[in-house]
């Protein structure tokens, strides 16, 4: 037996009044108010939402990525005496995330101004990072721009890990470059337990 749903019946809304079940889902929408009869907002596209067409069309797309030269200064810096690890390290901090092999897990680096002057910045992956490993450009900022000054906003890193099955651990490698202080770069290690 089919669901009355699907033959077109009448729903009884909020306000207490029928409405036919058409195939346009906005057919309830007030034209005036772009809100339903419910209430719920249903402006979408003629404010600025994207068309079915535009999301399938950028479904699968590469995001933005560092140019060839600024991608090949992604490596660590060598080993160091880390005063916070109380030991050598080619990393500034060690972040360690956990996840179901058919889930993922994200992380968010905040990275804050260390200068008393603006600074030009790019970070990336090091080619080495596992690849299930990925920055989330979306919700990330810029790959490369200006940093703030000291006490400033930080410089926000979304990295994404997609173990797609596989099971043990994973490491990546966050090389955040300042290109004019080289010295004052930051280096992040992030490794993801995957079960």
């Amino acid at each position: 037996l089919a669901s009355p749903l699907l033959r077109g019946a009448v729903v009884q809304t909020r306000h207490s009044r029928s409405v036919k079940m058409q195939s346009d889902p906005f057919a309830t929408r007030d034209a005036g108010t772009g809100f339903d009869d419910e209430g719920g907002m249903v402006r979408g596209i003629a404010e600025g939402g994207l068309t079915l067409e535009q999301v399938t069309a950028a479904a699968g797309q590469a995001g933005p990525s560092l140019p060839v030269e600024k991608a090949a200064k992604l490596v660590l810096k060598d080993p160091e005496w880390n005063l916070d690890k109380m030991e050598m390290s080619a990393t500034d901090k060690d972040f360690e995330i956990a996840c179901n092999s058919m889930d993922d897990a994200e992380i968010v680096i905040d990275v804050p101004p260390m200068m008393n002057t603006f600074e030009d910045y790019f970070f990336g992956l090091t080619a080495d990072s596992h690849s299930s490993f990925s920055i989330s450009t979306d919700e990330s900022s810029p790959l490369e721009g200006r940093m703030q000054r000291r006490g400033g906003e930080p410089t926000v890193v979304k990295i994404k890990c997609e173990p797609n099955g596989a099971s043990g651990t994973f490491d990546a490698h966050l090389c955040f470059i300042l290109e004019n202080e080289p010295g004052f770069s930051k280096f992040y290690k992030i490794s993801c337990t995957s079960s």
